[in-house]
């Protein structure tokens, strides 16, 4: 496989599992536990994939990229067949839709891979120049970053975020006096409100 695609694969695969991890919180605990570990799993596969020449586990990976899109169509079918507003809110479409994209790029490079070497096809693994990989690495870079960060924003995380710049001095705790039974200091932390 050329470095410039394994390395887009990886990078695809770790906002994936970059966006599955903000996904858990707000999300109940049935939900919430497989999404940390499928998370989990993407996030440190991508990087693997980064330091490897030939892609680690690539069929796990086109089942484990496959397997989240069923999963997600049937927790939608179900809030949509169970009229049930509290799954439907967690099934948010910018996020899932967002790792969507990136599941079907991997599983779908990954699948393309696999059948030109079952059909006997050698896809050429010649080194890149350094110019055009340093682009390609940009490329891709930006690509994943640009879709990554409103699926970040737009999770339970996101949201509650305090934006940067707007902690001011009405957050610093400030110290009471110390109890005379105790003798320990005791701070008053002021509201932050959003969360």
């Amino acid at each position: 496989m050329p470095a410039i695609t394994r390395t887009w694969i990886a990078f695809a695969a770790v906002g994936t599992g970059l966006i599955h991890v903000a996904l858990v919180i707000g999300s109940p605990l049935a939900l919430g536990i497989p999404l940390a570990i499928l998370g989990v799993t993407e996030f440190a596969w991508g990087i693997v994939a980064f330091t490897r020449d030939k892609l680690p586990f690539a069929r796990a990976a086109m089942v484990t990229a496959v397997s989240p899109l069923i999963a997600w169509g049937l927790l939608v079918t179900a809030a949509i067949t169970l009229q049930t507003p509290t799954l439907a809110a967690v099934l948010d479409v910018v996020p899932w839709g967002i790792a969507a994209i990136f599941q079907l790029f991997v599983a779908g490079m990954l699948s393309l891979h696999a059948r030109r070497e079952r059909e006997g096809k050698r896809t050429s693994a010649a080194t890149p120049g350094a110019a055009r990989y340093l682009v390609a690495l940009m490329l891709g870079a930006l690509a994943v970053s640009a879709l990554t960060t409103p699926a970040l924003a737009a999770t339970e995380a996101g949201i509650y975020a305090q934006p940067h710049g707007e902690h001011d001095d009405s957050f610093t705790p400030q110290r009471d006096a110390p109890t005379s039974e105790t003798g320990e200091d005791l701070f008053t932390v002021p509201l932050h409100e959003g969360h």
